[in-house]
């Protein structure tokens, strides 16, 4: 199973490659200040990763609860990215302290609800198509991608985030490998499979999109108060550390 998610992926990785976000980014023309909008949007969307992972598990039955142990031990890897996104958008320059309490880009929004609708009102295990391009995309493209970002002059002190998944998603990788030959049975759970691919694949290409064209004509979210009222916080606690700075 794992060899025709292999053969299916190539052409949706290469169509990923081909956006116009990457586009943009491949012909020199990423600002700094994009960069580090599209920074800020992949902190939102990383930061449901662990508890997404998990709660795939909520629907495993029979012989698919043998594969729950490798999935939390994969979702407590995930643990801290967004925080790796954040000191790459401080490193250049950025201020994150409001980042964690307002609400991600619509995009973002739907890259992340995808995930969750995959998982709760389609093939649950189609949510391997959307953890696949994930891992898959960086460990694959990654290194073209680095050298993208080294060519507009991000330093590598502030691609901390693409480097991590380059080389742990390697193992990750090999966990996919296992996911796919144990957990995948029928044709239908392939295609589940691809569509996830496909469609996460565009919506973070749209995420990227959007990030971009947020430094030129900003759109406001608002404040996320699930976050603020987790951590017991106002909004103007927020702004008079942003002031104080």
């Amino acid at each position: 199973m794992f060899e025709k998610l292999e053969r299916r992926f190539k052409p949706i990785l290469a169509a990923f490659m081909e956006s116009p976000s990457m586009r943009h980014l491949a012909e020199g023309k990423m600002t700094m200040e994009e960069y580090g909008s599209y920074l800020k949007q992949v902190a939102y969307c990383v930061r449901e990763n662990p508890q997404l992972q998990a709660l795939a598990t909520v629907y495993f039955r029979g012989r698919q609860r043998d594969a729950i142990k490798g999935f939390y031990q994969h979702a407590a890897s995930e643990i801290g990215h967004d925080q790796l996104a954040l000191n790459d958008y401080i490193d250049i320059g950025g201020d994150a302290t409001l980042v964690p309490y307002k609400n991600p880009l619509p995009a973002t929004t739907a890259l992340t609800s995808f995930a969750f609708y995959q998982i709760h009102n389609l093939n649950t295990l189609g949510y391997l198509g959307y953890l696949y391009f994930l891992e898959f995309m960086p460990t694959m493209a990654g290194p073209v991608i680095a050298e993208q970002l080294a060519a507009i002059n991000v330093p590598q002190s502030a691609t901390t985030f693409l480097r991590d998944h380059i080389e742990i998603d390697q193992a990750h990788n090999r966990l996919m490998k296992h996911y796919a030959d144990s957990l995948l049975k029928t044709e239908a759970d392939i295609d589940a499979v691809e569509y996830a691919m496909k469609t996460t694949s565009y919506l973070y290409s749209a995420m990227i999109d959007e990030a971009i064209k947020d430094v030129h004509t900003p759109y406001e979210t608002g404040w996320n108060w699930e976050e603020l009222n987790a951590d017991g916080l106002q909004p103007s606690d927020l702004l008079a550390k942003t002031r104080v700075a």
